[in-house]
């Protein structure tokens, strides 16, 4: 019996400590999380630029967007602002990057100007900024229309009326203008 007692007091002297041992020794006032992640006495702005900055090497963002998700991390709300203004003035998030980059993306996907100006929109970019690259050449739309039009249709034109107009409505869910895809139908 006093072999199997020293056997199990090595192994609890060579075993990791509980989480709950761990997470006593390491607690302080400072670091204390809260339910959803975040601290909860006081988010450091090196914290939140840190957050942004991961956020941002993965891809562009609109300062819309990146305060939203910055929001459900950290609750200062005033800390966030200063740290995004800070992030524009070092360059490092510009929303003229990221539309150009959105419409690069979408267009690529098969997707026209009007569906994605909205989506701009909902991301915070102002119609002045989103027309600058969504309108530079308009002859592009039609190429991309004619793309997404052969790519769910085929080369076929449409003979019959009722497959027209199933065209077009597709092309017009799209986001395309009737006038860039009238031609290719």
């Amino acid at each position: 019996m006093a072999n199997s007692e020293t056997v199990s007091e090595a192994i609890s002297e060579t075993m990791p400590e509980t989480m709950s041992e761990t997470m006593s020794k390491n607690t302080t006032d400072e670091n204390l999380l809260s339910v959803n992640g975040t601290e909860s006495h006081h988010e450091k702005p090196v914290d939140i630029r840190r957050s942004a900055m991961d956020l941002l090497a993965r891809r562009e963002h609109s300062r819309l967007e990146l305060a939203r998700k910055l929001h459900k991390r950290f609750s200062q709300y005033e800390t966030i602002e200063i740290v995004l203004d800070q992030l524009v003035q070092d360059q490092l998030l510009s929303d003229k990057r990221f539309t150009e980059a959105y419409v690069s993306y979408r267009k690529r996907a098969g997707f026209g100007p009007v569906k994605i100006a909205s989506e701009l929109r909902e991301r915070g970019i102002n119609d002045t900024l989103a027309d600058k690259f969504l309108y530079q050449n308009s002859e592009d739309w039609r190429a991309t229309a004619a793309a997404a039009k052969q790519k769910k249709f085929g080369a076929n034109t449409a003979i019959d009326l009722k497959e027209k107009l199933r065209q077009h409505r597709f092309l017009l869910y799209r986001g395309f203008r009737r006038h860039d895809f009238e031609d290719i139908i």
